[in-house]
């Protein structure tokens, strides 16, 4: 009779805690989650800090990988299931397991990394780099000597191909510098008409930046054209460059596919800059992550760009799609504007009841289905949308250089910021092989986190499902049957997992858990079962 009521007591007391507990709204981790959320997993590098996460859909933690440095600023999830991330002053490769395979210090080889790195189906590596430049330099190259810093930035792309484990060797490069026109002083080098040259940059374009004058931060690669996008910010541009060329042809203006060296082949967002139109013909304000959409997703071929600045007036941020006409062999021009004249799409909006506006960094992705990752940076949040602007998913990084917050915390701003965030599909090829048992949660608990998981539950076959006696009794979980499983986890209501096995086959687990509820995971080799168990 005691044993009856303590478990009726037990049971009672938990789903009471869990009611009050889901009463509160989580303010880091899981905030929002909806069945319609696209299957994958999500890739961010916090900001300040060493490591980087992989979650899933219901934020727990599949994988972390600690770096020898903060970031610098992106990392990638490649197809040999490696992680490529770029640090402060390094590049490094490490395995799931977090050994290190390869590193290179870039800072210590003159190479000033910066943003966003490429990964090249080759095994190569774009590296976006700060070029700078004196100011006699600059004014022989034809800019304006009176809006000029002592110290010029421009960007340039340096192509680095990994040797041994910790070497590399530069195999291609590329410069802005190389691609100039100016009309302001007949004298100097890169004088011409300007308007008839959209394939260069005007050097003199007044752009309110006199020191930090293209700030390119993001590059993506198109290996069916062999072409290479960049989202030059303070331009208000996206550029394309042709990577078939030669170091010395793309520092010239013949050669490679193209015939046009590396000159730019398209570029879009502000045609003024090209002396075409007017400042009220602009499109893009401040842009970030400007990036091609994978080949075989629904928009494959078009691109997705991060709007920061939205209509100009800096009042909100939207994400675009962009479809560029391609036709033999080279981008078309109506009324001699790179087309499209305008977007294909486009979302501005709020997210959990805040108008999405982030003045700086943050991008946006599609996914295989057509929806669309948000990354704000300033909140250190990834969130998922329709392009009908359903909200569908929002995660919220709690991990900060101070530590880590927990579920009802406020981070205050810039706290917890993560420049991008990705999402790969279950069906990514680096994930062939690997153990993506979740591995808990990374703040202290998250309610939401926990409904989720246990909504799971729901997904179970009853064919395919399961049985187990509960509560549990003797510290034996017994089940119906016979299983054999790729392993077995167990995880407390704090997200934390209390016990892991590997392969299992029996019809019985023996445990020593205290009193409390439990979920109990079986990893099948073509599904996952999730079950709430209750030890009394």
């Amino acid at each position: 009779m005691k044993s009856y009521f303590f478990k009726y007591f037990l049971l009672t007391t938990i789903l009471g805690v869990g009611f009050l507990v889901h009463s509160q709204t989580p303010t880091i981790g899981l905030l929002f989650h909806e069945s319609e959320t696209s299957d994958g997993y999500t890739l961010f590098s916090p900001e300040g800090i060493n490591s980087v996460y992989l979650i899933n859909n219901c934020g727990e933690k599949i994988n972390e990988w600690i770096f020898s440095e903060a970031p610098g600023q992106t990392c990638y999830f490649l197809t040999t299931g490696t992680l490529l991330r770029a640090g402060k002053d390094s590049l490094e490769i490490r395995d799931w397991e977090n050994n290190l395979l390869w590193s290179y210090p870039t800072s210590a080889n003159g190479i000033r990394q910066h943003h966003d790195i490429q990964p090249l189906p080759n095994g190569n590596i774009l590296c976006l780099v700060r070029d700078i430049y004196s100011q006699a330099q600059m004014i022989a190259a034809g800019r304006d000597s009176s809006n000029v810093f002592p110290n010029f930035w421009l960007d340039k792309l340096v192509e680095l191909s990994p040797v041994g484990t910790n070497d590399a060797i530069v195999v291609w490069e590329w410069k802005y510098f190389d691609h100039l026109i100016q009309d302001f002083d007949a004298t100097k080098a890169n004088y011409g008409i300007v308007h008839d040259h959209p394939e260069l940059l005007d050097i003199n374009f007044q752009n309110g930046n006199t020191q930090d004058y293209t700030h390119v931060n993001a590059v993506c690669y198109n290996a069916e054209l062999d072409q290479i996008l960049m989202t030059a910010r303070h331009l208000g541009e996206l550029h394309i460059i042709d990577h078939t060329t030669t170091t010395q042809e793309a520092a010239g203006h013949t050669g490679g596919n193209s015939g046009m060296g590396g000159d730019f082949l398209w570029r879009w967002g502000n045609s003024e800059v090209y002396r075409e139109g007017g400042a009220q013909d602009q499109k893009l304000f401040l842009p970030h992550d400007g990036k091609w959409v994978e080949t075989g997703y629904l928009d494959e071929g078009k691109m997705t760009v991060f709007n920061n600045g939205g209509d100009g007036t800096l009042t909100f941020s939207s994400i675009h799609l962009i479809t560029p006409t391609f036709e033999s062999g080279a981008y078309v021009k109506e009324n001699n504007v790179f087309a499209p004249l305008d977007f294909e799409w486009s979302w501005s909006g709020s997210i959990l009841g805040g108008v999405v506006y982030e003045q700086k960094q943050s991008g946006t992705q599609s996914l295989p289905n057509g929806n669309l990752i948000i990354c704000q940076t300033s909140l250190g949040q990834v969130s998922e949308l329709t392009k009908n602007g359903e909200h569908l998913w929002t995660y919220k990084n709690p991990v900060c250089p101070t530590g880590i917050y927990n579920q009802y915390e406020v981070i205050p701003m810039f706290e917890n910021m993560m420049f991008r965030a990705e999402k790969y599909p279950e069906t990514y090829p680096g994930f062939n092989g690997l153990d993506m048992t979740p591995k808990g949660l990374i703040e202290n608990l998250n309610t939401l986190s926990e409904s989720c998981i246990l909504a799971d539950v729901d997904l179970i076959s009853s064919v395919e499902a399961v049985s187990i006696q509960n509560p549990v009794e003797g510290n034996r979980i017994r089940f119906d049957k016979t299983i054999s499983v790729q392993a077995i986890t167990i995880t407390d209501l704090k997200g934390k997992m209390v016990l892991r096995r590997g392969a299992f086959e029996g019809n019985s687990l023996s445990i020593d858990l205290k009193p409390s509820l439990y979920i109990l995971q079986l990893y099948f080799q073509n599904r996952v079962e999730t079950h709430k168990i209750i030890v009394p």
